[in-house]
């Protein structure tokens, strides 16, 4: 039997995992409007909680990445699974508005682009741009509004990284030091054994893994257990992870079961659930205008946070995050994150973790400048620029893998360094 085989044998809540396993599909590319629709539809017939995932539901979850699914699903988690609520205050964090029109260019393979075409060009949902603290563009596309609840992906890591820093203020947590056994012992003898909180943080841990989860393997296997079927819990994966391909502190490795391990440490080392735990800490006190949500993996009444990518707010809390990383942890009047955290967990480890980006803690940066960013897989991002002071949303359904999804993304970055440069009311060329 396969590692993840075994893994499956052992986690797997139903008698016949097994069967059911050998039958998932890898993704075809067909349309599937039709099943989407059904799927909602049964969605806004079902409970809350439910024991067995429907084959509608099933389906669903296993093609919302597929172009003609994704601007739906981004924004329809609170009907696909089950969720955990982050409940915001009743003292909002008011960001003053100064719209003004995107008059600026930037240039792109040679060629002179509009900003003023931007989102409708790059797959956006939702676009926000704060100058000083102050929204001078928000626009809302594809029928999403400042009410939409839109899925994080990946940058839903970054908020681990804020709830560390957090925990550590408190106590909760003694330091990025601490040893990963002390949280979580059912990973002894695993290549986790003997490694750090820091390791997790940088994903620089050394272990053999990959996080495609297009592809068969551990990855797909851990996405589809916990996330399309809710029979294990995605940390669940850690326990079969054996090899290690390097040296701890060295190489990064992107490695979204790593991330969710910091999370599980949060919530053991504070007692309380990482929903809890972030309305309390965050979303309560910086001043959030709307709840938010994490989707729960594995089964009912087992399944925690999913916190390495399915994390949903509106697109303004998003800017408030932003915002309070800028302002060095504070917001609404309150000192939220430590200032010397935000700084710490925004410098990246050693070496590059792609061509022109390095990797801090859960935080990407941006070689050659002052920026960093929350980065989700469908051209999700929450960026700061520190010298502009300038604070980004940008919430997409960029198709995953395509040629049109490479181009969006190149744009996007090209787009994100000309509005930080960007003085609103100037109209000039702010990227050469």
């Amino acid at each position: 039997m396969t590692r993840s085989g075994r893994w499956f044998k052992k986690h797997a809540a139903r008698t016949d995992r097994d069967a059911l396993r050998a039958a998932i599909p890898m993704c075809p590319r067909r349309r599937i409007g039709a099943v989407a629709l059904v799927a909602v539809a049964t969605l806004l017939l079902l409970p809350a909680s439910h024991a067995q995932v429907s084959p509608a539901v099933r389906e669903y979850r296993l093609h919302m990445f597929e172009p003609a699914v994704s601007v739906l699903a981004n924004r329809t988690f609170e009907l696909m699974f089950d969720t955990a609520r982050v409940d915001a205050g009743e003292r909002v964090w008011r960001l003053p508005h100064d719209p003004q029109a995107l008059d600026f260019s930037y240039e792109l393979e040679r060629e002179r682009l509009a900003a003023e075409g931007f989102a409708a060009r790059t797959f956006t949902d939702a676009l926000i741009i704060l100058k000083h603290g102050r929204i001078v563009h928000e626009s809302y596309l594809n029928r999403a509004t400042p009410e939409t609840h839109l899925n994080s992906y990946s940058m839903g890591k970054s908020i681990n990284s804020i709830l560390t820093g957090i925990a550590i203020a408190d106590g909760s947590l003694p330091s990025v030091d601490a040893p990963i056994m002390d949280y979580m012992p059912e990973l002894q003898g695993t290549a986790y054994d003997g490694l750090t909180l820091k390791n997790l943080l940088q994903m620089r841990t050394g272990v053999a893994w990959d996080d495609n989860f297009f592809v068969p393997g551990p990855g797909r296997d851990a996405h589809v257990g916990a996330f399309v079927d809710n029979e294990i819990r995605y940390v669940s994966a850690a326990e079969e992870i054996l090899e290690r391909a390097g040296p701890p502190g060295q190489a990064f490795n992107y490695n979204s079961v790593e991330a969710a391990l910091v999370g599980e440490i949060v919530s053991r080392a504070t007692g309380v659930s990482l929903s809890e735990y972030l309305s309390e800490r965050v979303w309560k006190p910086a001043g959030m205008e709307s709840y938010a949500f994490y989707v729960l993996d594995g089964p009912p009444g087992v399944g925690k946070e999913f916190t390495a990518g399915a994390f949903n707010a509106v697109a303004r809390d998003y800017a408030r995050l932003g915002q309070m990383m800028l302002n060095e942890g504070q917001a609404n009047g309150h000192r939220i994150l430590p200032a010397q955290w935000v700084d710490e967990s925004t410098t990246p480890g050693p070496g590059t973790a792609r061509p022109g980006f390095g990797y801090a803690y859960l935080w990407w940066t941006i070689e050659d400048t002052d920026a960093y960013t929350m980065l989700g897989g469908e051209g999700q991002f929450v960026y700061v620029d520190l010298p502009s002071e300038t604070v980004i949303v940008k919430l997409s359904h960029v198709p995953v893998g395509s040629p049109e999804g490479t181009r969006a993304t190149a744009e996007t970055f090209a787009f994100l360094a000309a509005a930080s440069a960007w003085d609103p009311g100037q109209s000039a060329e702010v990227s050469k």
